[in-house]
């Protein structure tokens, strides 16, 4: 008996430094970044405007299982508008993207051309403020005012291993924070490893605050090294019904 329960033991033991051991070894964080655009047609901007104020409601952790927040975002100068979801899991994406409310979003006859774009967060970002279930968030509709997300990807010419990008990202989240880059709320780092795609979503309190970005040492270094090929770099405005879909990020 005395044999049978030490050997329960270690059994306990070694299952627990396993699970210790893949969660170290890990380079992804839990949450999961949907990125969803779609352009109108035959809708006006105020059309599509109330029928965001309508939908709102329904994007909320109650009703959408494993969801933890969402932005509702436009680039009017583009004519694309769509939203940045975050959600605890991908199982938790790929069960929204087969539910009835996405099934409904997307059989609406005035919203067409639609693309979504799954990412996962690297272990580290947390550091740079960048999982949604963290970050300090707000309903208040007023905090919404000049709220803006930039979405950057791109690719490595010579792509380092993930265990050394997850590494890079450890040592480097720290530096994008509102004390070095003023406006800047936080930063989630992206891949999608399937298609080679890195990146980040970022939210600033105003859109000079991204132009800024952009003027910055550790931004024009960046996109001017040989070994990164930055191919996208979209910038959407947040809608003020945002701040009912689980709050947006503020300071």
């Amino acid at each position: 008996m005395k044999k049978i329960i030490t050997l329960a033991i270690c059994i306990g033991l070694l299952a627990c430094k396993s699970s210790e051991s893949n969660k170290i070894d890990s380079i992804y964080a839990d949450e999961v970044v949907l990125v969803v655009n779609y352009e109108l047609e035959n809708m006006t901007l105020e059309e599509h405007a109330a029928l965001g104020k309508v939908v709102a409601p329904n994007f909320n952790s109650e009703d959408i299982p494993g969801f933890i927040g969402k932005s509702f975002v436009g680039a009017e100068d583009r004519e694309v508008f769509g939203g940045i979801y975050y959600f605890s899991g991908k199982e938790s994406v790929e069960n929204f993207l087969e539910s009835e409310i996405w099934k409904g979003v997307v059989s609406h006859p005035n919203l067409v051309n639609f693309s979504t774009n799954i990412y996962n967060a690297f272990d580290g970002t947390e550091q740079a403020n960048g999982l949604h279930a963290s970050r300090k968030k707000s309903n208040n509709v007023e905090d919404t005012e000049g709220l803006h997300i930039l979405v950057v990807n791109y690719n490595y010419v010579d792509p380092p291993s993930y265990e050394k990008m997850s590494s890079d990202v450890k040592q480097y989240a720290p530096v994008f924070s509102n004390e070095n880059f003023p406006g800047m709320i936080g930063k989630t780092m992206i891949n999608n490893r399937d298609k080679k795609i890195y990146g980040g979503v970022y939210y600033f309190t105003s859109r000079d605050a991204i132009d800024s970005y952009f003027e910055s040492e550790l931004w024009t270094g960046f996109e001017g090294d040989e070994n990164t090929d930055v191919y996208m770099k979209d910038i959407y405005a947040v809608a003020s019904i945002s701040a009912i879909s689980n709050g947006v990020p503020v300071l």
